[in-house]
């Protein structure tokens, strides 16, 4: 099979594309024939050793996918048969053939695109698990997106939509924003402003903001978290400005607020059954078309080194996604 690898943390390492055996599933999983991958911001941070998780080289980087099941592990209880359709998550995914616990494979209806399918579980079940189950977010509440054209940015402007959120999105180019406005935010402001601050301000009273959700990092994690209001959340997801923001603490005591962290990589650890069960109901998002991901190229594995560099252009809008 082919399978792009990362063969060591070297200055002169690359992702490489090589044929390797095919896995075998064991007992109690299923093995994917894999049809498209997406190529997310932690996917190449992961594969340079610059991530929180550094898994010991040579390995196989990647973790969403979507495909079409190919075989059914021995005595494995599955409702799934070889040729149903699936997404989801799993490290390791940029694979022509992958293995996985049963339950980690996300049936999907016929008929759908697996390249949105391969992108659409990700961002919505981060999303999801940040907005309501981390940060409480419920109808009427004011939420601010920061980045809200990125993946994960979008899906939870569409998510607050369907929460029942008043939705503000902060990007910074007008094609984010268009992007940003489609996907049904309430309003956009021009995150590339030196003014975004007191314009968030202005749309959020008299309250303030509720829910700040926070995949950006930066020094906008501290002038997000000026805008929330009394008992505000500020979610942290990530970092994908490439700094991690300093935040005054006296500023927690003063709204009454709180910074929570939004880790699906532990939740998933620690607690199995509910990430299990919320991931369903992510896919499900997706397949009711409640969320829909925004997909910009689509490339054969072969010219992964060129999807790479689009997937890391700051002024692309949309994923990028490879094909086996």
């Amino acid at each position: 099979m082919r399978a792009l690898q990362v063969p060591g943390y070297g200055p002169d390492d690359r992702i490489t594309l090589l044929t390797l055996p095919p896995p075998l599933p064991a007992p109690g999983e299923v093995r994917i024939r894999v049809q498209a991958c997406g190529i997310s911001y932690v996917d190449l941070l992961l594969a340079r050793g610059a991530y929180q998780v550094r898994p010991p080289p040579p390995f196989v980087p990647g973790s969403e996918y979507s495909g079409i099941v190919d075989a059914i592990g021995e005595g494995t209880d599955t409702h799934l048969a070889p040729g149903d359709p699936v997404c989801g998550t799993r490290q390791g995914a940029w694979a022509e053939y992958i293995c996985l616990p049963a339950a980690r494979a996300q049936p999907l209806p016929s008929g759908i695109d697996p390249t949105l399918a391969a992108v659409a579980s990700a961002s919505a079940y981060t999303a999801l698990y940040g907005l309501r189950e981390r940060g409480a977010l419920k109808a009427g509440d004011t939420l601010l997106v920061l980045g809200a054209a990125g993946a994960v940015g979008h899906a939870a402007v569409q998510i607050g939509r369907a929460l029942g959120a008043r939705v503000l999105a902060l990007a910074s180019s007008e094609a984010k924003r268009a992007a940003a406005r489609d996907a049904g935010a309430d309003a956009v402001i021009d995150g590339a402003s030196d003014d975004w601050k007191e314009q968030v301000k202005r749309l959020a009273v008299p309250r303030g903001v509720d829910v700040v959700f926070d995949p950006v990092g930066g020094p906008a994690t501290d002038a997000a978290f000026r805008t929330l209001g009394w008992g505000g959340r500020h979610l942290m997801v990530g970092f994908a400005g490439g700094e991690i923001g300093a935040l005054k603490t006296n500023l927690a005591i003063v709204k009454g607020a709180a910074l929570v962290g939004v880790d699906v990589r532990q939740f998933g650890e620690r607690e199995p059954a509910r990430a299990a069960a919320l991931l369903r109901e992510s896919v499900g998002w997706f397949t009711q078309g409640r969320v829909r991901p925004l997909v910009r190229q689509v490339l054969p594995v072969e010219r992964f080194d060129e999807a790479a560099t689009l997937a890391q252009e700051r002024q692309g809008v949309g994923r990028v996604v490879i094909t086996f």
